[in-house]
């Protein structure tokens, strides 16, 4: 060959290696264009490969993604199908080749201490391209060389130019990605706080229990998806948790509520407040903690269990949730609803119950109240009643009409005969009748009461006689009235035979009806007295008390001494009593003077100061007005005092 013809070869090489050089780098700005748009991970990893084969002219190449902790086979050019290179297992150089090395391998040798020499040379692969992608090897290509010769370094460069490309592409679909399902998730968060927040308001104004347990259930199907939900809550009375309320979407089968009851065996942990029945671990827990709960978890279809816990960790109750309407798997970002909407229907259950509680002690202070008042009527109408029969009478009716006695009678005992007679009684044929004092009744002397719970042993406590005529019964509760004086005073008995609902041993009733025998005990025994006394003489205190009060204010004017007189006026008296206030004061002082059955006069002529303490100590006990007046302060004549 001349010398001219070789120059003539040399230049037109060179023109060759420069129109190269200009095609590959208009398809260089070309792929730059390409990558720069928003790309689908799948878009970019078929593009580059289809990059790479344009611009180094590859004769054999393979493309190679990570699936399953394996390289699959995904694309190959100019490569006969063999056994072998369909699949690249993950070895541990491999996995570190990202954060290793990261470039472009070329060279057999090199090759060969990540791959397969077997597979290398079924691929003829001379050329590695890596697909990097968060520090991992997302992929790579598997180059032979190009068509009419093996690559030279001006082909590595493109290599590596285009490596760079493609993964700043795939990173860049990667954050984009993440961006996207990060607004997803805060899109669903911010939903989930209008959620919570709406349905916090419901719930937090919710009173009625019943309407919130069917009101927790829609909230928690609504706002998880859930398919099957149901709603537990600790019932006091059976110490179980019983189901208050259940929703299934796909079936209009009802699970009858109350039905099913779980006993908790061992005590929960407050930090597992979400149990993943799915998991082994999760439903040992639940089983541990509800023996034979697991049978009625796959009745009402559960598949997460949701455990509400109130002040200091008690377990109120738990929601279960069953797969998810669209059959998809839950969000974590839905648990964390789950947590917030747990923690409010905690706080509205407690609410709840706090007000049903209220409600229930307001109910009771309100029937205790009316009790009361009525107590407070039949203490008035008593204490005006102009005779015993009259009173017992009225007693009688206040029993039936107020308190729901349907059967009863009072008798009054006479101590000459030792026999308690029938006074008033709701059964006509009964008053008159007497009942013999027997080791039975002999109690109600000493002021404590006789019940006999079965209605066959009335007779053995008022005779078999009294028994016949009274018939059905509940038993038989006798209340005795008796008065405390130096020795207990035995006036007579209630008894109570039967009531119109309610049990007549039950303590407030019992209250009531001690409560009734103590008001009519010394009224009773007052009339009885002032009817013993009625042929007696009575002293005329009040005549007494102003000739005593004359006498002394004559003394004052002719000596001048010093005199006063304390006037009592007592709240509590009856004038079917005696006057308590006088005896109280007539152990204790001299010149003491019931003038009437709520008045006491106290004529004092020295230490006025000391005697009015032992007055007021005296009564200190007692709902009394005390009235201090002296002598040419307040009156100087018998007939100024009389005024006042």
């Amino acid at each position: 060959m001349h010398y001219e013809d070789i120059l003539r070869k040399i230049e037109q090489e060179n023109r060759d290696g420069s129109l190269i050089d200009i095609y590959r780098y208009n398809g260089l700005i070309e792929a730059i264009q390409f990558f720069a748009n928003r790309l689908t991970m799948e878009q970019i990893t078929d593009a580059a490969y289809d990059f790479v084969n344009e611009l180094l002219t590859v004769e054999k190449s393979a493309m190679y993604l990570l699936e399953a902790e394996k390289y699959v086979l995904k694309k190959q050019r100019g490569i006969q199908p063999k056994p072998g290179i369909e699949v690249i297992p993950v070895n541990q150089s491999l996995k570190e080749f990202a954060l290793f090395v990261g470039n472009v391998i070329s060279g057999t040798e090199s090759l060969r201490q990540y791959f397969d020499p077997s597979l290398l040379d079924a691929l003829e692969a001379k050329v590695m391209l890596p697909l990097l992608l968060e520090e991992k090897l997302y992929g790579f290509f598997l180059l032979s060389g190009r068509v009419n010769a093996a690559f030279d370094e001006k082909d590595i460069m493109v290599c590596q130019t285009l490596m760079n490309l493609f993964n700043k592409s795939m990173e860049n679909c990667n954050r984009l990605e993440m961006l996207q399902i990060s607004n997803r998730e805060l899109d669903e968060k911010i939903f989930n706080l209008f959620a919570i927040n709406q349905s916090a308001k419901a719930m937090l104004t919710e009173y009625s229990l019943s309407n919130l347990y069917k009101l927790a259930v829609d909230v928690f199907s609504e706002l998880t998806l859930s398919a099957q939900t149901g709603f537990f809550l600790y019932d006091n009375a059976s110490e179980k948790y019983v189901l208050k309320a259940y929703r299934d979407v796909f079936s209009s089968d009802t699970i009858k509520k109350g039905s099913i009851k779980l006993k908790k065996i061992i005590n929960t942990h407050p930090g597992r407040q979400i149990i993943d029945l799915g998991k082994d671990s999760d439903r040992d827990y639940f089983a541990a903690v509800f023996p034979d709960s697991l049978e009625i978890m796959e009745e009402i279809k559960a598949s997460y269990v949701v455990l509400i816990f109130g002040d200091k960790n008690k377990l109120l109750g738990f929601v279960t949730l069953g797969k998810t309407v669209s059959g998809n798997p839950y969000k974590s970002s839905t648990f964390e609803l789950v947590e917030s909407l747990a923690s409010y229907t905690c706080i509205a259950l407690s609410n709840a119950m706090l007000l049903k509680k209220v409600e229930e002690q307001r109910n009771l202070l309100q029937e205790k109240l009316s009790r009361l008042i009525t107590l407070n009527k039949l203490s008035k109408n008593i204490n005006s009643a102009p005779d015993s029969n009259s009173l017992l009478e009225i007693a009688l009716e206040t029993l039936k009409v107020s308190f729901g006695v349907e059967k009863a009678f009072i008798a009054l005992y006479d101590d000459s005969s030792d026999l308690l007679t029938i006074m008033q009684s709701t059964i006509d044929s009964l008053n008159g009748l007497n009942i013999p004092m027997n080791d039975t009744l002999n109690p109600l002397r000493k002021g404590s009461m006789v019940f006999e719970s079965v209605s066959e042993n009335i007779g053995t406590v008022v005779g078999d006689e009294i028994a016949n005529i009274i018939g059905s019964s509940s038993g038989i509760l006798a209340i005795p009235m008796t008065m405390e004086r130096y020795e207990t005073v035995f006036v007579g008995a209630i008894f109570i035979l039967k009531l119109e609902e309610g049990i007549i041993s039950n303590e407030e009733n019992i209250l009531v009806f001690q409560t009734i025998a103590n008001h009519i005990a010394p009224l009773i025994s007052g009339i009885r007295d002032l009817e013993k006394q009625k042929s007696l003489y009575i002293p005329n205190i009040p005549k007494i008390f102003l000739s005593a009060l004359e006498e002394e204010i004559n003394k004052c004017r002719e000596y001048d001494f010093d005199l006063e007189v304390i006037r009592i006026k007592s709240n509590d008296s009856s004038p079917f009593s005696e006057n308590q206030i006088s005896r109280i004061l007539g152990e204790k002082l001299k010149h003491v003077y019931p003038v009437s059955y709520d008045r006491t006069e106290i004529i004092l002529t020295n230490d006025f100061e000391e005697k009015l303490n032992i007055i007021k100590e005296a009564l200190s006990d007692k709902s009394v007005d005390i009235t201090r007046f002296r002598y040419k302060q307040d009156f100087s004549e018998l007939q100024e005092y009389i005024n006042l």
